[in-house]
């Protein structure tokens, strides 16, 4: 009986079929629309000077990981994840990292982080790279760059972390980048550097860790670097001038110290036996004395 009735009904109404099929063409729409919303988009200038500098550098986006489908704001250089994007060295390279947010309805995307590391990258440091003021990590470490680092470095104000081990760049470090009052970790061994070690780098207080071996600076190391808490700190092989041990009095933070030839003349500093976080020490190749009557080193 049930069957029957339903085979009785009258059918729908032309208008409410009509009335149906437009509010589903209207979902369909704004689903859409919402799903191009949603899409990230990278900043048009940001997306220009990141494929001048790898034309010039002569290296390709990686598409395995990102900049899927032409967008260099895709795949894994906007995903959340908990990889340590400056110590995975062995990770995706050359590589991005994207920070997206709305604006005028639009998922804007801007690069904040850069590695091209260990890649033979030949050249100057093009000046287009200074104009990613939104990167706060870069690694350009193990290449063969040529030139100093402009003054323009000192734009990159939200700047957190540099890596340039071992990368060629030369000359003295820019008076300018005292402005990266930020940075948190600077890398900067093995290269061709040279003159002072810069008094402003002790105004960095959120400096956590420093390595400038095998360079051609010149001492001393700035008394400035009293002002800092680091847990690593690694300074070698400094020319001329006399350096004492004093900076590092309240530095109890310290993990890993070395600094080895550096024309130090001091003696071990009487607390060192509060540095209870201290793993490493190399204090090899300098002038230092120890008092044997301080107890704490004789623990």
């Amino acid at each position: 009986m049930k069957l029957m009735m339903m085979m009785l009904r009258p059918p729908l109404p032309p208008f409410l079929l009509l009335l149906f099929a437009f509010f589903w063409v209207c979902l369909v729409h704004v689903a859409q629309a919402q799903t191009q919303q949603t899409q990230p988009t990278t900043d048009p200038e940001e997306a220009r000077t990141l494929n001048s500098i790898f034309q010039k550098w002569g290296i390709s986006a990686n598409q395995e990981h990102w900049n899927i489908s032409g967008e260099l704001c895709s795949g894994d250089a906007i995903a959340t994840d908990t990889t340590d994007f400056d110590d995975d060295f062995s990770g995706p390279n050359p590589y991005i990292k994207c920070d997206c947010n709305y604006s005028n309805n639009t998922l804007l995307c801007h690069i904040t982080r850069l590695k091209v590391y260990a890649l033979d990258v030949v050249g100057m440091i093009p000046d287009e790279l200074w104009t990613l003021t939104f990167l706060t990590n870069l690694t350009v470490g193990i290449n063969a760059l040529s030139g100093e680092l402009p003054k323009e470095l000192g734009n990159l104000t939200e700047m957190r972390s540099f890596y340039i081990d071992s990368s060629g760049v030369s000359g003295e470090i820019p008076s300018t980048l005292a402005k990266l009052q930020n940075m948190a970790t600077m890398w900067a061994s093995d290269t061709e550097l040279t003159g002072r070690i810069p008094d402003f780098i002790g105004n960095w207080s959120k400096l956590t860790s420093l390595r400038f071996q095998g360079n051609s600076f010149d001492g001393p190391i700035p008394s400035s670097f009293s002002n800092l808490n680091l847990t690593d700190l690694r300074i070698s092989d400094l020319s001329n001038g006399s350096s004492t041990l004093a900076f590092m009095k309240n530095m109890k933070s310290l993990s890993f110290l070395e600094l080895r030839n550096n024309n130090i003349s001091d003696s071990i500093p009487s607390n060192i036996g509060e540095f209870q976080s201290l793993q490493h020490l190399n204090v090899v190749a300098n002038n230092l004395t120890i008092d044997n009557s301080n107890s704490s080193l004789n623990r």
